[in-house]
């Protein structure tokens, strides 16, 4: 083979790479929407297992958006309200995952502790871990 045989071939390789690399490019495209479309139905699903958390709590909260739209506190309220017992943010976190809510933010541990320490429906019962305000903890708690 000649030098200009094989330029010409690897010319070929390239430009049958490009075509191939453009027509993957809209499957990648359909995969990822197609994994969101996942992601939903799995918090759908959640919902159905959980019907309770899809209400937003506003009687007990006048305070509470009524546009429908849950705020990170108020699901927070919730989970601890239906645990009964102090816990630690990253638990709580991880509870209020389960509920189908998403918590936003770069990190939304730590999103979710500024949200609860200014509200002041919630009370630091030691380093990292809320309680609601109202409960009357024994030692073990604090």
């Amino acid at each position: 083979m000649d030098k200009e045989n094989l330029q010409e071939w690897k010319q070929t390789l390239l430009q049958e790479i490009e075509d191939l690399k453009a027509r993957l490019t809209p499957i990648e495209t359909e995969i990822r929407v197609k994994q969101e479309k996942l992601v939903a139905i799995d918090r759908l699903l959640n919902l159905e297992a959980h019907p309770f958390e899809a209400i937003p709590a506003l009687k007990n909260n006048p305070s509470a958006p009524t546009t429908g739209k849950r705020k990170t506190a108020d699901v927070a309220y919730e989970v601890l309200k239906n645990a009964g017992t102090p816990m630690h943010y990253r638990d709580l976190y991880e509870a209020i995952l389960k509920t189908g809510f998403e918590v936003r933010g770069e990190d939304p541990a730590a999103n979710l502790i500024a949200h609860v320490s200014i509200d002041p429906r919630f009370k630091r019962v030691k380093r990292g871990t809320y309680a609601l305000k109202g409960w009357r903890l024994s030692r073990k708690h604090k």
